[in-house]
């Protein structure tokens, strides 16, 4: 599927408590909400409806790999969603190194002035950087 301008794309921080979600559009990214993801299902249906509801084209999910960018214990769960998301979604799913992410976005939240309440969940921070990492990897390309 080739890019179009008008395209929506799903940045996800998958984790096993919660899952960041942000949304992108050529190359500007928005932090949206995080969800909780003790629930499979739940998790699933909730994305769906974002999914339907916002028009998305692709979901961009984050996957931790280890320093020489081989697949960790995390990532290999994180390929497990996916295979389920691109049946339940019926959106393409890509993969984007997560290396960092988490720091940057609580470094990025400390330097914007969000109190260290607002601070205790940041999935979607990460997720939003997620995004601008895919994004930046299609400019280059």
């Amino acid at each position: 599927m080739a890019e179009r301008q008008e395209d929506i794309y799903l940045g996800v921080d998958y984790g096993e408590r919660n899952t960041g979600l942000a949304f992108g559009r050529v190359g500007l990214v928005s932090p949206f909400k995080v969800l909780d993801s003790k629930n499979q299902d739940s998790l699933v249906s909730e994305m769906a409806r974002v999914v339907a509801t916002e028009k998305i084209s692709k979901v961009v999910m984050g996957l931790p790999t280890d320093v020489e960018g081989r697949d960790t214990a995390q990532s290999l769960k994180i390929r497990q969603f996916a295979k389920v998301l691109r049946i339940k979604l019926k959106r393409p799913v890509e993969f984007v190194s997560e290396y960092g992410t988490s720091e940057e976005a609580l470094s990025s939240q400390i330097r914007a002035g969000v109190s260290r309440k607002g601070r205790r969940t940041n999935d979607h921070y990460s997720a939003a950087l997620i995004l601008k990492r895919f994004f930046r990897e299609m400019e280059e390309n």
